[in-house]
């Protein structure tokens, strides 16, 4: 059986019911096939995941959605997908939580997050609701088990936005609720507009927020806001964010954030002092962060990059969440630090080698590096990947993978060093390296690409090396026709 053929946007409005059991059973099953499909990360079974939504947890389970097409590894029409978890390890595929099938959200059910109430939480979202990919603001009720209530919430203005206009944030700060919706204006201008109502199902435009005079390129998405430490904080996805050097906004889309004092909600302002990109890697975008019920800052995001096929596409899906990471403030910058449940994917420890075969490609380091060092992952034919640090600079380099892609936004991403010496923290799971440095205030995200059997070769590294077990999952008797065992 043959996949579908997705060229020119053919077959991107396919939905589950038009696809047959067998056609079904065959992406999944190549999906989980693929050599390189990961072992403790949140990834489709089938088809393209993007942005993580609606994150929330409700009596001490944790449920993660993402953007979900299942036909194939494209963007095509958008369903949510539901997992849960209670500690990280072991997770429940819920399926399918939000199908593009009410007239607010009939073309795609897309970014939206989760505003927590005593019973639940009510989600925000946007919903397509014309062939034409006309936008709206939605709203809906989950009470841990379904979502309900999906309704029409907010139309786009055309006298303030292009039909770029997505992604709302909520919060409420004392008796008001106050939302920023991502968009771009009729001079295509990175912009957010700033709404408030009295109640979560209400809100009037108080117009666009005043962030001041930074440039923030042509469009503006994925904003997040929350306060902590009499601090607001503040980070989002700008599309077409100049840069000035070898340093700065080097993807196809970047991150930012922005720390200072909280939004006025008064004057609809937020005074920006200093803007930092959030991950320095290649394959970071959209995060969502949550308060869990510890009081824990949570951040997952879409580990992939929107613009480039990648070598799983022949296999039937794309991308993944990243590992889940604990946000904190420290000063002006967000430090991002592993989830500490993650600890329990660990197995036995072994002091970092100089070099190292390695059993598989699943793998947590955990080091003090020097002013100079290096790592490594080759295979035999000497195809690598390698992440180096001197005492002003971090260079990950993936130009020498089996399998290169995306080479139009270059090979090779770099740091600046904030800390001549401190500790460095990497995870690799089969495709994918996530690297912590500076405590935790830089840090790179990208996917790679390695064939065959990897070999470990470190320099300037003293600490140690965890290989890590795969993450348990617990699928849905059915999925759109097909049965799993």
């Amino acid at each position: 059986m043959h996949t579908c053929d997705f060229s020119n946007h053919q077959n991107r409005d396919l939905r589950l019911e038009d696809l047959s059991p067998e056609y079904r059973a065959m992406i999944r099953q190549s999906t989980r096939s693929d050599p390189y499909y990961p072992g403790w990360h949140i990834a489709p079974p089938c088809g393209l995941l993007n942005d993580p939504n609606g994150l929330c947890e409700i009596d001490s389970v944790h449920h993660i959605f993402h953007q979900w097409f299942p036909a194939g590894p494209v963007h095509g029409l958008k369903y949510w997908r539901h997992v849960t978890t209670r500690d990280f390890v072991h997770y429940q595929d819920e399926g399918v939580a939000m199908a593009p099938d009410q007239p607010c959200d009939c073309h795609g059910c897309y970014t939206g997050m989760a505003l927590r109430e005593e019973d639940g939480a009510r989600l925000y979202y946007t919903g397509l609701s014309s062939a034409g990919q006309e936008p709206c603001t939605c709203t809906a009720l989950f009470d841990g088990r379904q979502i309900t209530h999906r309704e029409k919430l907010l139309d786009r203005d055309p006298a303030v936005t292009t039909i770029n206009y997505r992604d709302p944030c909520v919060w409420k700060k004392g008796e008001s609720f106050h939302m920023l919706v991502g968009g771009e204006s009729l001079e295509h201008k990175g912009v957010l507009l700033f709404y408030s109502g009295t109640r979560a199902d209400r809100f009037s435009y108080r117009g666009l927020l005043d962030l001041g005079k930074q440039n923030f390129g042509y469009m503006m998405e994925c904003p997040n806001y929350y306060e902590e430490g009499g601090a607001g904080v503040l980070f989002f996805s700008p599309m077409g964010m100049p840069s000035g050097s070898k340093y700065d906004y080097r993807n196809v889309f970047s991150v930012v954030y922005c720390i200072g004092e909280p939004l006025d909600t008064i004057q609809g302002r937020f005074l920006i002092q200093k803007v930092y990109e959030m991950d320095k890697g290649f394959d970071f975008y959209a995060p969502q962060s949550y308060r869990d019920e510890k009081g824990r800052r949570i951040l997952f995001g879409w580990l992939g990059n929107s613009k480039n096929p990648y070598p799983t596409d022949r296999n039937n899906w794309a991308h993944m969440l990243t590992m889940p990471r604990l946000l904190r403030v420290e000063g002006d910058r967000l430090v991002q630090q592993p989830l500490p449940e993650l600890e329990a994917l660990r197995g036995e420890a072994v002091p970092v080698p100089a070099e190292m075969q390695l059993p598989h490609s699943r793998l947590e380091l955990e080091a003090g590096a020097g002013e100079s060092f290096s790592f490594m992952l080759e295979n035999e034919l000497g195809e690598n990947i390698t992440f180096t640090g001197t005492a002003g600079e971090y260079t990950l380099d993936r130009s020498g993978m089996s399998e290169p892609y995306a080479l139009n936004f270059g090979a090779v991403r770099y740091a600046h060093r904030l800390e001549p010496s401190g500790s460095v923290r990497i995870f690799v799971d089969h495709s994918s390296i996530e690297i912590f440095c500076d405590g935790g205030k830089t840090v790179f995200t990208a996917r790679f690409f390695l064939r065959g059997g990897l070999t470990l070769r470190t320099q300037g590294l003293n600490g140690t090396l965890y290989m890590l077990e795969k993450t348990v999952w617990t699928f849905p008797p059915k999925d759109g026709g097909v049965t799993y065992v």
